[in-house]
């Protein structure tokens, strides 16, 4: 359960902003022509951040979520393919890279809530994905 609420966290995460320009955009009198569009690049998604890693994320996501949805049909070992291991090593890669963006900023920008939540999501199936590799040698043992 840990891994499939932090899955779905680090989705959102996804979409919530990461990181902009410093301090407060000036308001901008009515009628200045692209007005819109400066206001809204002060700040990126995860999506837009990165190069890589959003899509690294997202799959990251979708394994588990996909793993969760086999195991609620009555497949108890869930995906062939995604087995807790493989999720848990995951995971920490993931986490890894995560928080080498949220250290790494570029001077002149400020962190958002996003970057905060998909580090914390990304730990959390990380952890969760270690408890159920946890669980699964417990029940190989009896």
């Amino acid at each position: 359960m840990v891994a499939i609420v932090s899955a779905i966290g680090l989705l959102v995460s996804l979409f919530l902003a990461w990181g902009g320009a410093g301090g407060e955009i000036p308001d901008l009198p009515e009628g200045v022509p692209g007005g819109d569009l400066i206001e809204d690049a002060s700040s990126i998604t995860g999506w837009e951040s990165q190069n890589t890693l959003d899509i690294y994320l997202a799959i990251l996501a979708v394994l588990v979520l996909g793993n969760a949805v086999m195991m609620l049909m009555g497949e108890p070992d869930g995906l062939p393919f995604a087995p807790a291991a493989a999720t848990f090593l995951l995971g920490v890669i993931g986490t890894i890279m995560t928080a080498y963006v949220l250290i790494d900023i570029p001077e002149g920008a400020e962190r958002k809530i996003g970057i905060y939540l998909a580090v914390a999501a990304v730990i959390g199936v990380a952890v969760g994905s270690y408890l159920q590799m946890r669980d699964e040698a417990y029940e190989a043992d009896y």
